[in-house]
């Protein structure tokens, strides 16, 4: 039987490869979102398209997502994480570096998005996230806050790359390197590093002893999970469909387009620092605060993002508050459910609440598109986002106290 770690040091010398591999598989699945800002405006440029049709490109892929995640879910729970990661990354690198073929119809558009769909729902968060959650016990809102400063990784150098690659290379040269350079390179660490943590196996002597935690549908119909579940699909509803187009909005603040994708990638890096803070604050307190402020703090970076001051600093300012709020928001979520929820249907769980945020996911981009087609200008939707952000935060005022969950032979 094996071992369980006895110490948090112990976890992560066993671990830490598990980490690393799956930080960087998280990183090229959030690429899927945070590098659209840079291809908004080439391809409206290029083909004359709206953006509401340029976003709904991606809606197509959180569509699929959202009805594809339990599955995911459940598959990952009975066939461990490793079997679905790894074949996913590789038709996913290949997916997404198809995106280079797009022409001027858009039919192929939203066809290259939903193949990429089909693939790219066995690298989503569950995937990477029940892995690490199996794995750890002493240090796991840590240990998923590294893993999930993927995605954080992706919101900085998205921004980055693509304003080197796309004006020296162009836009379909800079799929090409985002899916076979990105994707190949997490391919390569999760074929090497990434495996799921042994669990006990039954024995004459030694009864298999369950993964503790609330079966499925008493985990689903839970008040924390209701919460849980009702700020999430509120926050992915609005602030996807500022994600999507950060770049875009901050080009018609008073940074102008050309301080815009420098300044939407200082987002990654206080996302690192949103999602380490509280994982390692979530580690030392149960306070219903640590999630307050993280989902609640998007109000004042919004309202700072409409630039009514006309200053640069309170933009960025607002860039970087942005930030946390997005980089500690997933971590904190996926740490709560793991102790709301316990482990033995938390890939199932994970995966509901993955569906439902990529719902919101799927609604939200073209949502804020159509509000830029409709006025010329990303207020409306920053208004309309700063109360959603208030009301998440007093949502997880009332979550509670953290069930006491026993295994069972």
């Amino acid at each position: 039987m094996d071992r369980k770690p006895a110490t948090a040091q112990e976890e992560w010398r066993r671990y830490w490869p598990l980490v690393i591999s799956a930080l960087l598989g998280m990183s090229f699945y959030s690429l899927f979102a945070y590098s659209n800002q840079m291809f908004v405006q080439p391809l409206e440029r290029e083909f004359g398209w709206p953006r509401r049709d340029i976003a709904f490109g991606y809606s197509i892929f959180a569509i699929i997502a959202f009805l594809l995640g339990p599955m995911v879910g459940a598959l990952i729970d009975r066939f461990g994480a490793r079997r679905i990661a790894v074949p996913g990354l590789a038709l996913s690198a290949l997916a997404f570096a198809a995106l280079s073929l797009t022409t001027g119809d858009v039919r192929t558009w939203f066809g290259l998005w939903l193949m990429l769909g089909l693939v790219g729902v066995a690298v989503k968060s569950t995937v990477w996230t029940v892995a690490i959650s199996n794995a750890f016990t002493k240090n796991r809102a840590l240990a998923l806050s590294v893993m999930l400063s993927g995605s954080a990784l992706a919101q900085l150098g998205a921004p980055i790359l693509g304003r080197w690659l796309i004006p020296e290379y162009g836009w379909r040269h800079t799929y090409l390197v985002f899916g076979l350079g990105w994707g190949g390179a997490a391919l390569l660490l999760t074929f090497f590093l990434f495996h799921d943590a042994k669990r006990p196996v039954a024995t004459a002597s030694q009864p298999l002893v369950e993964l503790p935690g609330f079966g499925f549908w008493q985990a689903v119909k839970s008040r924390p999970m209701l919460l849980i579940f009702t700020a999430n699909l509120l926050n992915a509803l609005m602030g996807s469909g500022i994600t999507f187009q950060l770049k875009p909005i901050l080009s018609d603040t008073s940074l102008g387009e050309s301080g815009a994708a420098l300044v939407a990638a200082t987002a990654g890096i206080t996302g690192i620092v949103g999602k380490i803070g509280s994982g390692w604050l979530l580690d030392r307190s149960e306070s219903k605060l640590i999630p307050a402020l993280t989902f609640g703090i998007g109000a004042v970076a919004f309202f700072l993002m409409l630039d009514l001051f006309q200053s640069k600093a309170a933009v960025i300012g607002g860039v970087l508050i942005y930030g946390l709020y997005s980089g500690a928001g997933l971590s904190v979520t996926a740490f709560l459910v793991s102790r709301y929820v316990g482990l033995k249907s938390f890939g199932a769980v994970y995966g509901l609440l993955g569906s439902m945020l990529m719902l919101g996911t799927a609604l939200g981009p073209p949502i804020g598109a159509a509000v830029y087609d409709a006025f010329h200008t990303y207020h409306p939707l920053l208004w309309a986002v700063i109360p959603i952000c208030l009301f998440d935060g007093m949502l997880m005022l009332f979550l509670g106290k953290y069930p006491e969950f026993s295994t069972t032979k």
